[in-house]
């Protein structure tokens, strides 16, 4: 299911497409050529060609068509801007085919091995153009050239399109270069989004409901919340949205109190402004109401613009930001305390606060613990520091490494020093490999291909750790802190303890649309060694523990206490 709230219900909103329009359909039809010729049309591989104008500036005609006739005269004004007598607009067969040039001895075609990289594939032997058909509406079609004699021109294997425009000359862009942005972010996560067989409604459903609200936005914050609300049906925590308006929106400037949600309730487990605690604000207090709203209302408010690949994630995410606001301004807060009573805290906003928050824990990086127990921060630890971690616990009869927060690429650093064989699989990493339209044919419906790799322990260390190993995971072990969870449970099973983690790992991807707007998205898929899935599940702890508001009043670390009592068996 998509998340869509953290506390109380899911309140999860229906994709289905609203009742459709003759111009509905035709901006349908319309954003499934565009994409096409954007990612396969070999001319723009390499021509200066302005893509994103020839759209706006046919939209118009397009979107007041009333005939089919007019429509394919539109779409034949937008194609000629590929100046490519392959590539048309007609309506029924042709009486005489456009020119294709001479027959070569091979083709090219512009291929995509994700979004950011690309190169022309040499077909030898094909002699004539390869092109796609693309049914319109209203018995239309488009043809669109897929090919080019490989003799055609000197252009290396690796091309470098024309950098993608931002449009950021306002936050409020006119409606022809909304619906533009609407046709890439369906375009880019059809076509690039590693995950897109886990999503849970239909890309196309869900695009199809949201291009009349691009449409209808009536100011640059509608339009840059429908962006946000659109990309929560990813269901991704990688995918995220980021503009001026949305930070004016959500507020950037945090408070000095640190939460996370614990039985649904907004928990303080760190206070960090003096003030508060002058107010008697407390570890372990929970949160009510923030300027005037109810912290539920508020929690719903802004987890529906957040996308979260799992509910943890989501609520972890939330809490990050549900107490922001502009610079300097102050939150007054209504605050629950262990006894029950409500106290009220008027705290300033600052972004002097953001740092302190981004990291987890205070104290030693690496310590030893009672009982000979060796003990890492994973998130303050580096790459250098590693083999010096090893050489002073090479001794202890156990390690914990403590992953609850974001790390360094460590996985295999870690691993290497954990056991001697070298062909152990740590993780499954594929992604979309878009070599031709996912466009229907006879007898196919769709089509995908994906590059596929399995990323081994490596090298062992010299010396090798033999003793027991956990990892302490929650809602905030993610992106490469669950990476570097993947290596150490194939080099020796190191256990989890904690809760699940996030499941959200995997490269990110990135581009803009018109305002200015820049979207985030996983661009690979990351399994565990044995090609169990990771994303929308998290890493599954042996031992499930969560931290209380008792505990956390008392100054406890549950988790690390339920992690000792293990090794101890």
């Amino acid at each position: 299911m998509r998340y869509c709230c953290a506390l109380a219900l899911l309140l999860c909103r229906a994709a289905g497409a609203q009742s459709s329009t003759s111009e509905q359909d035709r901006l349908i039809a319309t954003a499934r050529l565009w994409g096409t010729v954007k990612y396969f049309h070999p001319y723009l591989a390499y021509r200066n060609i302005d893509w994103d104008k020839a759209l706006v500036q046919a939209l118009p005609k397009i979107r007041a068509s009333s005939n089919a006739a007019q429509y394919a005269q539109a779409l034949g004004g937008m194609l000629e801007a590929l100046h490519d007598p392959v590539s048309y607009a007609r309506i029924g067969p042709l009486k005489t085919a456009p020119d294709a040039g001479p027959a070569a001895a091979g083709q090219r075609t512009w291929i995509h091995f994700g979004l950011a990289g690309s190169a022309f594939a040499a077909r030898a032997g094909e002699a004539r153009i390869e092109t796609v058909t693309i049914p319109m509406d209203e018995g239309v079609e488009a043809v669109v050239r897929l090919s080019e004699p490989i003799s055609a021109d000197t252009r290396p294997a690796y091309p470098t399109p024309a950098p993608e425009r931002s449009y950021d000359e306002t936050r409020y862009p006119a409606t022809e270069y909304r619906i533009l942005a609407a046709f890439k972010i369906w375009t880019v996560f059809h076509d690039f989004f590693a995950y897109r067989d886990l999503m849970d409604e239909d890309w196309d459903d869900v695009f199809a409901s949201f291009l009349p609200k691009f449409i209808a936005a009536k100011d640059a914050r509608a339009y840059n919340l429908t962006i946000a609300e659109m990309i929560t049906y990813a269901a991704d925590s990688e995918a995220r949205v980021e503009s001026g308006d949305l930070s004016d929106y959500f507020g950037t400037a945090p408070v000095g109190l640190r939460l996370r949600l614990m039985n649904k309730k907004p928990v303080i487990t760190a206070v960090l402004d003096e003030d508060a605690k002058k107010a008697g604000v407390e570890p372990g207090d929970v949160v009510t109401n923030v300027d005037g709203e109810e912290m539920v209302e508020r929690i719903n408010r802004e987890a529906k613009y957040i996308s979260a690949s799992t509910q943890q994630s989501l609520g972890d995410a939330v809490m990050a930001r549900v107490l922001n606001g502009r610079e300097g301004s102050t939150a007054r807060l209504t605050i629950r305390g262990a006894d029950e009573q409500l106290k009220q805290a008027a705290l300033k906003r600052s972004g002097a606060y953001r740092q302190a928050l981004r990291t987890q824990r205070g104290g030693e990086v690496v310590k030893v613990l009672p009982g000979g127990i060796g003990y890492v921060d994973l998130e303050r630890l580096g790459r250098s520091e590693v083999e010096g971690v090893f050489e002073k616990f090479r001794d202890m009869k156990a390690i914990v490494f403590d992953g609850r927060g974001s790390t360094q690429e460590l996985g295999a650093a870690l691993a290497a020093h954990l056991t001697k064989k070298t062909d152990v699989a740590a993780a499954i990493v594929t992604g979309p490999l878009a070599l031709s339209p996912d466009v229907a044919s006879s007898g196919q419906l769709t089509s995908t291909a994906s590059f596929f790799r399995v990323e081994a322990v490596g090298t062992p260390a010299q010396s090798i750790y033999e003793g027991k190993t956990v990892m302490l995971i929650d809602e905030r072990t993610q992106g490469e802190a669950e990476t570097t969870g993947l290596y150490l449970e194939a080099a020796n099973n190191t256990a989890f303890i904690g809760s699940a983690s996030a499941g959200a790992d995997g490269e990110i991807g990135e581009f803009v649309v018109p305002g200015g707007v820049k979207i985030t998205y996983s661009s690979t898929d990351i399994r565990h060694g044995n090609a169990g899935k990771l994303q929308r599940l998290g890493l599954p702890p042996a031992e499930r523990v969560s931290p209380t508001a008792a505990g956390i009043r008392a100054g406890r670390d549950e988790v690390l206490e339920r992690a000792l009592e293990f090794v101890a068996r």
